[in-house]
């Protein structure tokens, strides 16, 4: 099953990339990143166009970010828990803007067997010679 339908990836800012987004009635609905550079400042969902032009004019966040990315989805009910998984894969001083954890409707969460154990990695670079 197809996730996204249509995607932009790291637009600058402006109103000719934002005009490229679709519109809610041609299926533009799903989530968005607003970054400051390369950092992901905020994970938003709904009608993509219309929340990224409120960001931009947003007291809050409006100078504080200049880029966005963009994911309309096949099937809208989807949003929340995408938004939801975008929030989760982000360590929350990445996402400075977004107030909000995030949780999941109806998935259930497995805890881990044991938090303290870790197995023990080596990071030195193995020679190929």
């Amino acid at each position: 099953m197809q996730v996204v339908t249509q995607y932009g990836t790291m637009w600058a800012r402006n109103k000719e990339n934002i005009n490229r987004i679709p519109k809610s009635g041609q299926g533009g609905r799903g989530v968005y990143i607003l970054f400051d550079g390369s950092m992901p400042v905020y994970v938003g969902k709904g009608d993509i166009r219309q929340r990224i032009i409120e960001a931009k004019r947003s007291k809050r966040r409006g100078q504080l970010w200049d880029r966005f990315s963009w994911y309309v989805l096949s099937d809208p009910k989807m949003m929340h828990d995408i938004e939801v998984l975008i929030l989760r894969m982000f360590p929350r001083y990445l996402r400075a803007l977004t107030r909000q954890e995030g949780n999941f409707e109806d998935a259930k969460r497995v805890r881990q067997a044991d938090k303290a154990h870790v197995d023990y990695i080596s990071r030195k670079v193995q020679n190929s010679h």
